[in-house]
């Protein structure tokens, strides 16, 4: 009589089978694959794995090395450092802004380097704990004694070196001087907007002042913002780039906030154009 054991399975069963050893464990699959991408993409296609943050995780963690280029790490490393020092020297300065302004370029020049000077050293720090957190995970992953931990090691002893020297406040103009600024100027839109200014001359000439002080504040965050970014892709943005190329499976490296600024500008453009002369129309009427 025949022995069971010595006939395989054939049929659905062995196809059963066959599936349930491939997908037993995706994760080493994916491992098994290493760099092949076309490789990967097409077993991500077959367990049916689309959405892309989904794909990217399985790439992720698929990854068999803790750097994908451990040959250019240093060269990489050193050249970002390279270029958050000359960032942080040049990054906010010499703006030429109020060129022929005569005596006013000197403060509008500052306030344009006011903001410049946020939106740089806020990136600087952002990408200086990024860089200590990154290559800290990547430390602790990799096996003790390798090539990789040593690399990592070196680095993320530059990276937290790095945050200390970062530490800077964004803004230099104490935080009163702006509370002083603020504060009487919504005090001003309240009255306003309550209908509490009987006289039809002070509520234009209120909403003039308004329209004048916001358009002026969003042209300074405009150039502010316009100065900073141009820095920032003149020096940080491609070897960062290449940085995180190389350390691979990271996402995508940190953004300044000068779009972000760009956007609260217009909307203060927008809002002393429509929403200031709604709020004199609305207390010339009451």
């Amino acid at each position: 009589m025949d022995d069971p054991v010595a006939h395989p399975p054939t049929g659905p069963e062995q196809e059963e089978g066959e599936l349930e050893e491939l997908y037993d464990s995706p994760l080493e699959r994916l491992q098994l694959l290493g760099g092949d991408d076309e490789a990967i993409a097409a077993f991500l296609d077959e367990i049916d794995v689309r959405g892309p943050r989904e794909r990217e995780m399985l790439r992720e963690l698929s990854r068999s090395s803790p750097i994908a280029r451990p040959e250019r790490f240093d060269d990489d490393h050193r050249h970002t450092l390279v270029a958050l020092e000359s960032l942080r020297r040049h990054g906010h300065h010499g703006a030429r802004a109020g060129g022929s302004l005569g005596p006013l370029r000197a403060p509008v020049e500052f306030l344009v380097e006011l903001v410049a000077r946020y939106v740089v050293v806020s990136y600087c720090k952002d990408v200086a704990r990024n860089l200590r957190n990154l290559y800290w995970l990547r430390e602790m992953q990799s096996a003790k004694g390798s090539r990789e931990h040593e690399l990592l090691q070196r680095a993320r002893g530059d990276a937290q070196a790095l945050v200390e020297i970062t530490k800077r406040r964004e803004i230099g103009v104490p935080t009163f001087v702006i509370g002083g600024l603020l504060i009487p100027a919504g005090l001003t839109l309240s009255r306003l907007a309550s209908g509490t200014t009987r006289e039809w001359w002070i509520a234009l000439l209120v909403g003039a002042i308004g329209v004048a002080v916001g358009l002026l504040v969003s042209w300074f965050v405009l150039r502010g913002a316009a100065l900073a970014s141009r820095r920032i892709r003149l020096s940080v943005t491609q070897p960062l780039s290449e940085l995180w190329r190389t350390v691979g499976n990271c996402g995508v490296p940190p953004k300044d906030q000068s779009r972000r600024f760009v956007i609260v500008a217009i909307s203060l453009t927008l809002g002393v154009w429509i929403v200031l002369p709604l709020l004199v129309t609305l207390s010339l009427a009451s």
